[in-house]
């Protein structure tokens, strides 16, 4: 049997949706893969007594708690208040972690806030877990059998923490954790009914964890399974009945996927865009080594920037800016400029105004030149506010692109 955890985040932003609890969607995916059972995610507000209450209930059903947010300087700050308060132990100082820290104001010609001192404390049942990667320091209890793990609630210190110092720590102390066979799916192209459909009822046969999650454009499958006979007959049925859809078995989004396609074959890519506004190149450029095929690209959103870029201003009077034949001189116009083996040609209607009954809100056109010349396009209509539609259309434009480098 896996032993449970639980996630606990602090924080009134979290609460009140003012930040992304992404470090939440982050220990749940780590923990699950070291091999626990994840049981629940909480949150409550800053302060001591939400605190001791839901360490109190979580005690009670998991064997690993743990926690971020809250161990800044600021008065709000008080997860180790709370859980000091939760033992019965006093806080106390740790120099080694405030060394750095005044090492580190230091270093900027910076003098130590006085306020800044509460962030080398730690219960004093606690062991401190050294931040490397930021100024508050984290702990761990271990008190009857349970393990409570406390971490900097900025995103990027937690994840550096949690691979540096949290994740050793684990192996050690359940040391019966051993991860799980982990099957990643990543399809484009297909929806969710779709794929339950084509996976079928037989897929279910043996025992394992299934997830399912789509989003604009895109479904991924997670599956957790103790067997490697369960995991290779998985992987067998599901690359039989889905293999057309299916551009990565890792996690890795398709800009990665397609920039690795790209770089193998030599091949290099520019956009030209309108409605999506510079979002097809951001998703691009944001996957590592995208510098080694991808040549750039023109937000081409007023007529005369399309003109420039070398669409026929007759094309664009007799057809109108949102229109098949715009989306193709697009793709073509930035493939020839910068010479390229592909050019993608964004238009559209993303909304909320701007549509007609002939041309309406959620209409997209989307150009394909490659290496031939011959130059495709797409028509779709796509639902949703500004934003889905935009975030839908760089997902399409790179699912055609996908399927032509491969």
């Amino acid at each position: 049997m896996r032993p449970r955890a639980a996630v606990f985040s602090v924080g009134n932003e979290v609460l009140k949706g003012s930040v992304v609890n992404s470090n939440a969607a982050f220990l749940g995916r780590e923990l699950t893969a070291a091999g626990f059972e994840v049981i629940a995610h909480a949150v409550c507000t800053d302060s001591e007594e939400s605190i001791r209450f839901q360490l109190g209930d979580l005690t009670r059903r998991a064997d690993l708690i743990v926690m971020c947010g809250g161990l800044g300087p600021t008065p709000d700050d008080v997860t180790r208040e709370g859980i000091a308060a939760f033992f019965n132990v006093p806080l106390v100082f740790f120099k080694y972690q405030f060394a750095r820290i005044v090492k580190l104001y230091r270093r900027f010609g910076k003098s130590v806030p006085p306020l800044v001192r509460r962030e080398a404390l730690y219960p004093a049942n606690a062991k401190p877990l050294v931040n490397r990667f930021g100024v508050a320091l984290g702990f761990a209890v271990e008190q009857s059998g349970k393990v409570l793990v406390a971490l900097p609630g900025v995103p990027a210190e937690l994840e550096n923490m949690y691979a540096d110092v949290v994740l050793p720590f684990l192996k050690k102390r359940f040391p019966a954790a051993a991860p799980s066979r982990r099957l990643v799916v990543r399809m484009t192209g297909i929806s969710e009914p779709d794929v339950m459909e084509r996976l079928g009822k037989g897929l279910f046969e043996d025992p394992f964890d299934f997830g399912i999650y789509p989003s604009a454009g895109e479904v991924v499958l997670r599956i957790y399974s103790e067997s490697p006979g369960v995991h290779a007959r998985l992987k067998k049925r599901i690359g039989a009945r889905l293999r057309d859809f299916i551009y990565s078995w890792e996690e890795r989004p398709l800009g990665f996927v397609i920039g690795e396609l790209l770089r193998k074959k030599k091949r290099t890519l520019a956009v030209a865009e309108s409605c999506t506004g510079g979002l097809l190149a951001a998703e691009i450029v944001s996957q590592p080594g995208s510098s080694r095929f991808f040549r750039g690209g023109t937000i081409a959103y007023h007529h005369e920037i399309k003109e420039k870029l070398g669409v026929d201003p007759a094309l664009i009077t007799r057809h109108g800016e949102v229109s098949a034949a715009v989306a193709g001189a697009l793709a073509s116009s930035v493939k020839d400029r910068m010479k390229t083996s592909y050019g993608l040609g964004i238009t559209g209607i993303a909304g909320p105004s701007g549509g007609t009954p002939k041309k309406p809100v959620g209409l997209v056109y989307i150009g394909l030149a490659g290496p031939s010349g011959r130059v495709n396009v797409w028509q779709h209509h796509f639902g949703g506010d500004r934003g889905q539609v935009c975030r839908r259309t760089v997902v399409k434009a790179l699912e055609y692109l996908w399927r032509a480098v491969r």
